[in-house]
């Protein structure tokens, strides 16, 4: 689904579900996400960098543990390379999503982790730390990441997080000035939805 909502080409990004507390499932290295087999995907441990099956995990492996040891919840996460988000991270622009409902709802604070090469130890620390503090990552000038409760909810990050960035790009290359609801009306909005599920 996410190759063909164009959230990820070629062989770009990687994929990964957690498979009870100490364990994960990842797309192999080199693997198409748009045509994943059984045989494409590596079980991982979380405790070491143990793995098993009949190819190799992703090289950003250590991205996925770092961010299932920094967040016992996460149960799912997506790394890809959409074309306006990481635009978005090739550049110096402020990403907010205080700017219409879903983007509040489903991403809230979007961190930016700052360029370290792709499959480097630092690179995974550094999204892991941003990681405690969002479920949506910009990583400088490689994509993005997002991490939640499910498959599901990764991929909805990711297009939602695909759209803001759209949004944000047209405005600015048609000279249209975006009017941002501010932090105040986003922590509103969100006891707002608590209020409704809890209703």
């Amino acid at each position: 689904m996410a190759f063909e909502r164009g959230l990820v080409w070629g062989r770009s990004g990687n994929v990964s579900a957690r498979v009870g507390e100490d364990a994960f499932l990842i797309s192999a290295s080199g693997s198409e996400l748009g045509a994943l087999n059984d045989d494409d995907l590596v079980l991982c441990r979380l405790d070491s960098e143990a793995w098993e099956g009949s190819k190799r995990p992703s090289i950003e492996t250590g991205l996925h543990r770092g961010i299932y040891r920094a967040r016992e919840e996460a149960m799912a996460v997506l790394h890809s390379q959409p074309l306006y988000s990481t635009l978005i991270a090739c550049s110096d622009i402020a990403l907010r999503a205080d700017l219409f409902p879903e983007a509040m709802a489903y991403l809230g604070k979007v961190e930016r982790a700052p360029y370290y090469h792709a499959g480097s130890r630092e690179l995974a620390e550094a999204a892991a730390t941003k990681a405690r503090d969002s479920q949506a990552l910009l990583l400088e000038n490689h994509g993005v990441v997002c991490w939640g409760s499910s498959l599901d909810e990764v991929l909805l990050k990711t297009e939602t997080l695909e759209l803001l960035c759209r949004l944000v790009i047209v405005a600015r290359t048609s000279g249209i000035n975006l009017r941002y609801l501010g932090e105040k009306a986003m922590e509103d909005f969100i006891r707002h939805l608590q209020g409704i599920k809890g209703m």
